[in-house]
């Protein structure tokens, strides 16, 4: 009967895995098949209440409606910005500092992919900076999964320290996200030159000479993750672990662009920057971008704005069918609408009143169409797995079951399962506080009764529940929709579990040596 329980505790694991990324299926169908598994085997082996199983369709369809309100904002931006022009002149701007897409990904995806990170969260950075990439001409495909991969050392601190001060709860002991820091400046420093040797490997531009495309990229690119590893480790020190994934993108992109602008610690340029004649200004290209952040910091930072923002309730759900259960949607604190604002900014500012964004709002519903038939199972079997600790049988979830026999099978060694456990969360949930807040008694407990030290042990769960983020289903539905991709989710899985394998794998080395 154990055996039944840890099978059925893993479907939100194995079927995204067996269906999506082996089975090839669209997210449509994989996603839809898995939430059917976790259904009936939930009544049947796991006991869960119907009436849990029917809040859980409610819930879920309910999340799964906030995502698609935050793609909605990201997708109509976008199109706003193809409409008024000005993606062709933020195009040519980064092509001012750079014709090297090796470089340019970096800037985009890494840097200003981690500053939306640091305000929003929510997933938001990969359906900003895959459009951004496609326009500079990378193809979709291979934009979002740099998007997905980027957005990665930035998710530990997320927006404003959320992952952090939420998943973990307050008051949060300095030591553990000193921890994430100190471990990040070992495993977070190869990031860059990871999503550097995916490009070369994956944009089919660098047939014939890969390895040599990457290897002379090593020096910039470790020089780049240095800089912003050792920036994040001292802004968490000196100012505060709430601005580490705002000011360590800001300064190491003012960095950057110096490098790449003098060809510092870059191969010989081989092409010439083409120099064009533009209409737009940049600042009013970048205009919408810089309204996003700036809302965005303004609605997160500043304490009666803030309280406002999520004081209005819109079709909040509370104790649905009486589970006990709810969700909720602050529809003003949403990213989404700070992109609809920037998006309805864009077409009367740079375009000609509300044209520009009446044709992107059009332009949109088929993506966010076939996004939703991905996102809806997702989000249900999702909240099954939360919630099946209300059940008919010992009250123990699926969650709490899980943790506990990664527990008792890596035993004294848990520091190479924290972070596992941490990726797991995050690969299931699709968001690094849910998986520190589901996770983050387990791993107090474990590490507790094995005599580990508590705060590394979680500050691993914090960072694994980054990692997992390259990897989880919803991010990848959004990531590849924004780019007008369909059916390539289980080929965008393939290609970033390596490089989240990989840091995993650091992060665990790096927890072994410091314990």
């Amino acid at each position: 009967m154990e055996f039944i329980n840890i099978i059925v505790s893993l479907i939100p694991i194995l079927g995204p895995l067996v269906f999506l990324v082996i089975l090839r299926k669209s997210a449509k169908v994989g996603m839809s098949l898995s939430m059917v598994l976790i259904i009936v085997f939930g009544l049947l082996v796991w006991k869960i209440d119907l009436n849990v199983i029917f809040a859980s369709i409610g819930i879920g369809v309910h999340n799964a409606i906030t995502i698609i309100f935050i793609l909605f904002g990201a997708i109509t931006l976008v199109n706003t910005l193809k409409n008024t022009k000005a993606i062709k002149r933020i195009n040519n701007g980064f092509l001012s500092v750079t014709s090297d897409k090796r470089v340019l990904i970096i800037l985009i995806a890494f840097l200003f992919g981690g500053l939306i990170e640091g305000a929003s969260g929510f997933g938001t950075p990969a359906t900003i900076t895959g459009p951004l990439m496609v326009a500079i001409g990378i193809n979709p495909f291979t934009a979002a999964v740099i998007a997905l991969v980027s957005d990665s050392v930035s998710v530990s601190f997320g927006a404003v320290g959320t992952p952090i001060t939420v998943g973990l709860g307050e008051p949060v002991i300095a030591a553990i996200p000193n921890y994430i820091t100190l471990i990040d400046l070992f495993a977070g420093t190869f990031i860059p030159l990871m999503v550097v040797a995916l490009y070369v490997v994956i944009s089919g531009k660098y047939e014939g000479k890969k390895f040599k495309s990457i290897i002379e990229l090593v020096p910039f690119s470790i020089m780049i993750g240095i800089l912003y590893t050792l920036t994040a480790f001292s802004v968490t020190r000196l100012i505060g672990y709430e601005f580490t994934s705002i000011i360590s993108p800001i300064v190491v992109m003012i960095l950057t662009i110096f490098l790449a602008k003098y060809n510092i610690l870059l191969p010989k340029k081989t092409e010439e920057i083409i120099k064009t004649k533009n209409e737009m200004s940049l600042l009013k290209a970048w205009s919408p971008y810089l309204i996003v952040v700036v809302l965005l910091l303004v609605g997160r930072m500043v304490p009666f704005i803030k309280e406002m923002l999520l004081s209005f309730k819109f079709l909040n759900l509370t104790n649905f069918l009486n589970t006990g259960i709810g969700s909720k949607f602050e529809i003003l604190y949403s990213p989404g609408t700070v992109l609809i604002i920037a998006a309805i900014f864009a077409s009367f500012f740079q375009g000609n009143g509300f044209k520009a964004y009446k044709k992107a709002v059009f332009d949109s519903k088929d993506v966010l169409i076939n996004a939703s038939l991905a996102l809806i199972p997702t989000l249900i079997m999702v909240t099954i797995f939360r919630y099946s600790g209300i059940n008919g049988g010992d009250g123990i979830g699926m969650t709490t079951f899980l943790a506990m026999k990664l527990a008792s099978l890596f035993g004294e060694s848990w520091i190479i399962g924290s972070p596992i456990l941490g990726a797991i969360g995050s690969f299931v949930s699709g968001s690094a506080t849910v998986s520190t807040l589901t996770f983050g008694n387990v791993q107090s407990i474990v590490a507790t009764e094995l005599g580990l030290n508590v705060n590394l042990v979680l500050a691993t769960q914090v960072i694994g529940a980054a990692i997992g983020n390259m990897i989880c289903v919803h991010n990848v539905v959004a990531a590849s929709s924004v780019v007008g991709l369909e059916n390539e989710e289980g080929n965008i899985i393939r290609k970033t579990i390596i490089p989240a394998v990989i840091y995993l794998i650091l992060v665990i080395i790096v927890g072994l040596i410091i314990i």
